[in-house]
């Protein structure tokens, strides 16, 4: 028993060693003809845009998401015109082995957006999620989910026989190093982030570090599938622009600028950084070109940055130029989280930028701008939302 344990290693490495070809042609999304693909996290702010778009490419899609007779989550999924048809909606919690099984058969492409982490992120029923997590919350915890759930989105691939893609949404986080003090790192490496650049622990295995270690697993998974399917990752920035449901207006960045338009100082970032923007159309877009492709290697990571950036405290000011009658937007800040007071930005953040670079010549995307992504952002807050701008 231990040897042949001891061969399957052997023959796993010996394919991570001997990758597939760097191009893999059968892997692609079709572009021509419609198939069906899998979205994990629909409810999510990039999943329910994966899932808008690929009903627009005149896709299949089977929209997971954590419980589907939670109306406030999946009501806006049931909503679309496609639902019944082309779209269904399934329950899958990430964290059960399983519970990706039934629903990969036959699908062509896998989207995976759905994340561990962000169920206790800024604007999410943090005790909720604790209750539900039923273990003791650390990053060592979260992690180990984390690391599972990703285990378990393997076995179903591999089960499908069908899937020849997976899309993995990463995140920028895993190409920085930490937020500190002393900031000489940024200077070390030019000031500029791209896919050339990996995370540094310093409190444990924190979001960073566990995006990265994903990153690399579903790149080991699909070599040891011998050219069966291919992983390509996605690595998006700080995500604003239009949401799809009510349920988003609240949640992570796009939830801070609702505050800021309702006159409610947003947190400072960690060192005083800057948001580095993208915006949510753009990351799916860009990661169904990347499942589109007929030349994207497997494994390879991509940084998906507009390459914007906006301090938090110019937000509202911003707003007002573009909406004049929301008078009321803040302009101030709170401290970070876990600090004591404001400080003052570290000058370091001028230097640092992000490099979309190898993603834009990879599949030729093109990033809305600043201005009309905040544009979008704020009416969709407002109209689907429900957010009620504070005036002066």
């Amino acid at each position: 028993m231990r040897s042949r344990r001891i061969s399957r290693r052997l023959a796993c490495l010996a394919k991570q060693i001997r990758p597939i070809p760097v191009s893999s042609p059968e892997h692609a999304l079709p572009t021509d003809t419609s198939v069906v693909v899998a979205v994990t996290g629909a409810a999510g702010y990039v999943g329910s845009w994966l899932v808008k778009l690929c009903l627009e490419r005149g896709h299949s899609v089977r929209a997971c998401v954590r419980d589907a007779d939670n109306e406030v989550k999946a009501g806006f999924l049931k909503a679309m015109p496609e639902y019944g048809g082309r779209l269904t909606v399934h329950s899958a919690d990430m964290t059960k082995e399983g519970a990706y099984d039934e629903i990969f058969l036959g699908a062509h492409t896998v989207f995976h957006p759905a994340e561990v982490f962000m169920s206790f992120a800024n604007g999410r029923d943090v005790k909720k999620a604790i209750a539900d997590f039923g273990q003791k919350l650390n990053l060592n915890s979260l992690n180990s989910e984390a690391v599972q759930s990703s285990q378990y989105i393997v076995n179903s691939i591999n089960k499908s026989d069908s899937v020849k893609r997976l899309i993995y949404t990463a995140s920028v986080a895993s190409m920085s190093p930490p937020f500190t003090k002393d900031m000489r790192h940024w200077y070390a490496n030019g000031g500029i982030v791209d896919e050339r650049k990996e995370p540094t622990a310093t409190g444990g295995k924190d979001y960073g570090i566990t995006k990265r270690q994903n990153e690399h697993f579903f790149a080991y998974a699909a070599a040891c599938s011998g050219g069966k399917w291919s992983a390509v990752i996605g690595n998006p920035a700080d995500i604003v622009g239009p949401i799809l449901s009510p349920h988003q207006a609240t949640e992570t960045w796009q939830g801070k600028l609702a505050q800021v338009i309702q006159g409610i100082p947003p947190p400072q970032e960690a060192s005083g950084r800057p948001w580095q923007t993208v915006d949510v159309r753009d990351v799916a877009e860009a990661e169904i070109r990347l499942a589109e492709s007929e030349v994207v290697a497997s494994g390879e990571r991509f940084l998906i940055s507009s390459g914007d950036r906006c301090h938090p405290e110019e937000l509202g000011v911003r707003v007002m130029d573009i909406f004049p009658e929301y008078s009321g937007c803040a302009t101030t800040l709170v401290p970070a989280d876990g600090a004591k007071k404001v400080t003052k930005n570290n000058p370091i953040w001028l230097r640092v930028h992000h490099s979309h670079e190898k993603v834009a010549n990879m599949v030729g995307i093109k990033f809305t701008s600043w201005n009309d992504t905040l544009r979008e952002t704020v009416k969709s807050l407002v109209e689907v939302g429900g957010i009620t701008p504070a005036a002066s």
